[in-house]
């Protein structure tokens, strides 16, 4: 009952905290009101002439084209929102090279910069006065706040349940996107207080006893083996599955519904983090081998052929020939190391711990696992696969063929596991102190101040101190030291002052300067040395942001960057949504889906870590790659899970984004390419030009055309095109994807489109055209041309990421008035050869990043 009431009572601050802060939000102080701007002279001499020459002829009048009108329906009334979006909606058509159409005269570059130029101004003017860049406090992402909670307190929270952040700009962390929801408040209530649960513990009681439980795993029917591990567990079913046994190990050759290596039945005796160990080897068979192995069922298909059909004798052995080829040559089968998956399950909830390679020398593996105390079970499964194709379909589950195996001799649960008693996610709240025996309550003083003080990230007022001590005051009325000291923390955890950054319009201070500095290249809150610049009002002098900033990006937590920024920007969360169809793609496996989004991580980081030319993001000679990638590209001499820089060697297409298998597969559709997909997702994030959306009657590519039997992609989207109302935008997008084609849709490189069964090429389909020209009459070939028309527009792509990373930084989405933001940032990295670095050392001591 007591337990409930604090709840609610948690729940309740929790609630009034969030209210405050919304009435704090609107309480900021308003952007000082202008003077609407009217007609600015620069209409007349400077936009009004340029629309004129150059864009009314097509838009203007009740006809205008795509309803679109420049004429004077578009008034320099920039006060007016809707007015303001259409002039930048002109700027983004110029920015993407869309208008003017490339068959009617085209402004020079100073007549575009001019027209920019003026535009940006009066949309900084307007945004001033609309307040459409009015402060917005903003809340932690998901991800944040659990980073934010395990540095605070040691415990690592699963935020899984919370609600996805919605994206806005491309990224997850835009102010205005992140709302609170009243299920927001419902799961910050609960997660501070099985934080602190699980953060804290009775340090007058010795340490836990520990549990080791051994299973020795035996090949037996599924179920049929019962083991007893202690009172409470002693009907524990462990299984072998139906595999062989070679002495002490289980070998499994093949996953199977029957041959699982598995633990079910228990229950552990404490709630608590538990170490899984693994003692496996693997067996890799050389490719003699294999074709050893497959020559055996082969030469007996065709035998037993010849039994049943004499007459087919030369068909039987062609036949035969052509599959032993097939295993003979075939890359897929220069075998890999065998693979684990592990997985957890905790009541009927199954959860993936691991997935991992197994080296051929046996070898222990360990994995920390937090268990309930409810029924819980644990899965060894094999994971690694081999396409399933017609040659080997029918042969490669078999026991005789050879393929990697997986031996399994023991493996084990210990725990509950702790790093000290008391543990540190204990000491790090309840630090040792002389008034700990002395003066209780000053020590609650101090405890409550200093963890206030990192969870605001700032200095604390005294009354914020006194009104957190009164709750322990209240709760120690009746309860132990321990769970006295919970109420006070659970109410900093549910304050608007943890939740938000909350930066003060104006120039920010040193403390919200650090917060902001961290969240950015961490993710979470800033660490001591940040906190003691801040405090001693150093940290914005220019030289110790850039110092602070080479610190920050050289420590291991930058990686958090590295997986945010880039994997948003790059939208490597959508891989595996509209996965490749396994029929038509059997390359496509779970390891190569992970495989192919830690290469674009992995790229990233080599050339962000390395001060490499930023232009590598477009081409490249080198590749970051594991053992799983360098088969699928046919890169040799790779060996192992890591990645790892690997220089192009002659005749491989790889070297660069475009060029990922993380993208080409997500700018697919599953069951074929997509160049408009494709063409689009190079113009939205490598150029930053918005073709806009389809028209409302475009219609679908048709999946067959009357008369013609192999009809490509290309062919198709070429009739597509040939209706009005869809050949001004496929134009611009279709060539950008056409360049791609010899990459299919999970990510391989053919010569040719295949039209046999499942997709297979056969000897006279088509071969692939990847030639297209640019909309500037630009001709380029192949995703080699595609690069070097990239280059050759590098301004447009600086452009593009020095958008990309202000807009993460910042935390809302840029508009027109911070054009001259973003070309200091490309003039700094041009000056600065081009590094990623430059460009965040630019963003960090820009005045916008240091400004509310």
């Amino acid at each position: 009952m007591q337990q409930d009431t604090n709840t609610r009572r948690n729940r309740s601050l929790l609630g009034a905290s969030l209210g405050a802060a919304l009435v704090l939000s609107g309480l900021l102080p308003a952007v000082p009101a202008q003077q609407a701007p009217g007609a600015d002279p620069g209409y007349k001499t400077i936009a009004r002439p340029f629309l004129d020459k150059y864009c009314i002829a097509c838009h203007s009048g009740d006809k205008a084209k795509g309803t679109f009108r420049a004429d004077g329906a578009l008034t320099p009334r920039f006060s007016d929102r809707t007015i303001k979006g259409k002039w930048a909606e002109v700027v983004n058509q110029l920015n993407s090279h869309l208008m003017p159409p490339k068959e009617t005269p085209q402004p020079t570059p100073t007549e575009v910069s001019m027209f920019m130029d003026w535009v940006s101004v009066q949309t900084k003017n307007a945004e001033e006065t609309l307040r459409d860049r009015a402060p917005v406090m903003r809340r932690l992402t998901r991800e944040e706040y659990k980073n934010s909670l395990r540095d605070l307190t040691g415990v690592d929270f699963d935020t899984s349940g919370f609600p996805t952040d919605p994206s806005a700009g491309g990224f997850d962390n835009n102010a205005r996107a992140l709302t609170v929801s009243p299920l927001h408040i419902e799961l910050y209530a609960v997660a501070a207080k099985q934080v602190l649960d699980r953060a804290l513990v009775d340090d007058s009681q010795p340490r836990p006893e520990k549990i080791v439980w051994r299973f020795d795993p035996k090949a037996t029917a599924m179920d049929a083996r019962r083991v007893k591990l202690d009172a409470k567990n002693n009907f524990v079913i462990v299984n072998g599955g139906k595999n062989t046994e070679e002495g002490e190990w289980v070998v499994v050759h093949h996953e199977s519904w029957d041959k699982g290596v598995d633990a079910r039945n228990f229950a552990v005796p404490i709630e608590g983090t538990y170490t899984i160990r693994l003692r496996a080897s693997g067996r890799i068979p050389s490719r003699e081998q294999v074709t050893a192995s497959a020559e055996k069922f082969l030469a007996f298909r065709r035998d037993e052929d010849l039994r049943k059909n004499p007459n087919g004798a030369k068909y039987h052995q062609q036949t035969y020939q052509r599959d032993l080829l097939h295993f003979q040559t075939d890359p897929m089968y220069n075998y890999g190391s065998p693979r684990v998956k592990l997985v957890q399950h905790l009541g009927s909830q199954p959860r993936t711990v691991a997935e991992f390679d197994v080296d051929a020398a046996p070898k222990t593996y360990e994995f920390p696992v937090r268990f309930t105390t409810q029924s819980a079970g644990l899965n060894f499964h094999y994971a690694y696969d081999i396409p399933r194709v017609l040659e080997n379909a029918w042969c490669q589950s078999h026991e005789n063929f050879a393929r990697p195996e997986l031996l399994i001799d023991w493996f084990e649960l210990e725990g509950p596991v702790y790093d000290a008693w008391p543990p540190s996610s204990h000491s790090k709240i309840l630090f040792p102190s002389p008034l700990r025996q002395s003066n209780e309550r000053a020590y609650a003083k101090e405890v409550v101040a200093r963890f206030l003080r990192q969870a605001y990230r700032r200095p604390i007022a005294e009354t914020e101190l006194t009104g957190k001590l009164a709750l322990f005051d209240q709760a120690r009325q009746g309860q132990s030291f321990v769970e006295a000291i919970k109420a006070p923390l659970t109410a900093v955890l549910a304050s608007p002052h943890f939740l938000f950054l909350m930066e003060p319009v104006g120039k920010l201070s040193d403390h919200a300067l650090a917060a902001r500095l961290s969240y950015f290249l961490w993710g979470t809150q800033p660490d001591p040395t940040l906190s003691l610049l801040a405090d001693t009002g150093k940290l914005h002098e220019p030289a110790t942001l850039r110092s602070q900033t080479n610190r920050l990006l050289a420590d291991p937590r930058a990686s958090e960057f590295v997986r945010r920024f880039a994997g948003q920007w790059l939208g490597l969360g959508q891989v595996g949504a509209n996965p490749p169809a396994t029929d038509l793609y059997p390359g496509y496996d779970r390891h190569f889906e992970l495989s192919i989004v830690r290469e674009s991580e992995a790229f990233f980081a080599e050339i962000l870590t390395h001060d490499l030319d930023a232009l590598n993001l477009i081409k490249s000679n080198f590749v970051v790659i594991n053992e799983r990638l360098a088969r699928a590209y046919g890169i040799p001499g790779v060996k192992g899970d890591s990645f790892r820089r690997v220089a192009v060697p002659p005749g491989v297409h790889r070297g660069g984004v475009p060029t990922q298998a993380s993208i080409l597969t997500t700018t697919s559709n599953g069951t074929r390419t997509s160049p408009v997909k494709r063409g689009t997702w190079i113009m939205k994030t490598l150029l930053n030009a918005d073709p806009g959306l389809p028209v409302a009657n475009a219609g679908e590519i048709a999946a067959r055309v009357p008369g013609i039997e192999k009809a490509t992609v290309r062919k198709r989207l070429e009739i597509h095109r040939t209706r009005p109302q869809c050949a001004r935008c496929h134009s611009h997008i279709d060539p950008l994807g056409f360049s791609l084609e010899n990459f299919d849709a999970s990510g391989a490189w053919r010569e040719r489109e295949g039209f046999g069964y499942k997709g297979r090429v056969e000897q006279n389909d088509p071969l692939i055209d990847a030639s297209s020209s640019l909309p500037d009459g630009t001709k380029i070939t192949g995703v080699d041309g595609l690069q070097d028309a990239l280059l050759a527009q590098s301004d447009a792509f600086l452009t593009c990421l020095a958008t990309k990373i202000l807009t993460f930084a910042l935390g809302r989405e840029l508009s027109l008035a911070d054009r001259p933001l973003v070309q200091g940032a490309v003039v700094h990295m041009k000056h600065n050869k081009r590094t990623l670095r430059a460009l965040i050392e630019y963003t960090i001591t820009s005045e916008a990043f240091r400004i509310k």
